[in-house]
């Protein structure tokens, strides 16, 4: 099944409506990147996105040298700093679509919780 992957920071802390907008940023970004072929075969098998945590900016910085030396598409996301986290702050880091035997590069990082809501 093919897959998105979205790799959110917990350092700096930012609120559940920021977290949502740096997902959806990434997403987009990456999401421009790929074939119209392989958007269309993800849109018919379900469109899964799944959202991961990472430590703190030096691991989403990390993961972007890391795909982009397997030549993955992805975007790593910088926010502008406009309202709770400094400029350029890298934020989130979306993966493209990913099959089966792709999905190896992101398995170290465990699903994104709030415990705020758990």
């Amino acid at each position: 099944m093919l897959k998105q992957y979205v790799l959110v920071s917990k350092k700096p802390k930012m609120s559940p409506g920021k977290i949502a907008s740096q997902v959806a940023h990434a997403t987009f970004m990456a999401l421009e990147k790929e074939s119209r072929a392989v958007i269309n075969r993800w849109k018919r098998e379900g469109m899964c996105v799944i959202v991961l945590e990472c430590k703190d900016i030096q691991q989403l910085r990390d993961t972007d040298t890391y795909l982009t030396s397997w030549n993955v598409i992805h975007h790593l996301y910088i926010d502008e700093g406009m309202t709770e986290v400094p400029a350029m702050t890298p934020t989130a880091l979306a993966t493209g679509i990913l099959a089966d035997d792709k999905q190896w590069m992101v398995s170290q990082f465990k699903m994104y919780s709030n415990n705020r809501f758990i």
